[in-house]
């Protein structure tokens, strides 16, 4: 999948936030949220077929208008801090006129054309299919090299996906991104300098996970992106800044698979 997660926002230099550790305790509230999320959502989609925005009523906040003219559709489901770190989640939906399921998998695992699609987050990319693969069941291990930029900082991952393509039937897949690694590159203008040990670096990302909901539907694709991240907590006042950030990456990365997947119609 378009592993792309979401860099948590860094509100401050690096050279003056003090490393941190990932504690096994916020580790686990992470995955405790992850697991609460496919036990929802994720496993109502493949029960049911709906999606998140099916769900907003009366045309709430003009979204499903949005969505229905092709335009990105964003909410925030979880942004708080827990345990010495911070989750944040959020969901984001599109609508593709024309395209299928195979035009968005074709995109999804084209790995090495990734830097072209997803242009300004990436350094690298390599994507291989493992050997337990089956149609219905793609399985890839998956190596991005993250690159975030904002303001006040910029902070590069070597960061490593156990990606899941499912079919459930001829009209909806998913796609499940778990992060396996994120180590922090400790001079981004300088690969030679290394990284920080895993949980040990100044703490903007440490986790990760990615899921695509997809159907084929009316001459078109309806897709739901989550993503939803593990960081240290933010300094007092600057929360806002890692929710903005996050819904920022969201409605990019929607926009930029529309993109792609128009690109290869």
């Amino acid at each position: 999948m378009v592993a792309l997660t979401l860099v948590s926002a860094a509100t401050l230099c690096a050279a003056v936030i003090p490393i941190s550790h990932l504690d096994p305790a916020t580790s686990k509230a992470f995955d405790d949220y992850v697991t609460a999320y496919e036990k929802g959502d994720y496993t109502n989609f493949q029960a049911s077929g709906k999606l998140w925005v099916d769900r907003q009523c009366c045309n709430c906040c003009g979204k499903p208008a949005a969505f229905d003219e092709n335009k990105p559709v964003t909410e925030a489901r979880q942004n708080k801090d827990v345990a010495n770190g911070s989750i944040h989640h959020f969901s984001g939906s599109i609508r593709v006129n024309g395209a299928t399921i195979e035009m968005v998998r074709k995109v999804m695992q084209d790995y090495p054309n990734y830097l072209k699609y997803f242009k300004g987050d990436l350094g690298s990319a390599k994507g291989e299919r493992q050997p337990n693969s089956t149609p219905e069941d793609e399985h890839f291990l998956t190596n991005l090299f993250l690159v975030q930029t904002t303001l006040w900082i910029s902070v590069t991952y070597d960061s490593h996906y156990d990606v899941h393509y499912r079919r459930l039937d001829k009209n909806r897949w998913v796609v499940k991104s778990a992060s396996t690694s994120f180590r922090e590159q400790r001079d981004p203008k300088n690969a030679a300098a290394g990284l920080f040990p895993e949980g040990e670096d100044h703490g903007f990302l440490w986790k990760s996970n990615t899921y695509w909901l997809i159907r084929e539907r009316d001459g078109g694709l309806d897709m739901q992106v989550d993503s939803m991240s593990l960081s240290r907590q933010s300094p007092t006042g600057f929360g806002w800044w890692g929710t903005k950030r996050t819904k920022d990456a969201v409605d990019k990365m929607l926009r930029d698979t529309k993109a792609a997947i128009e690109s290869v119609k």
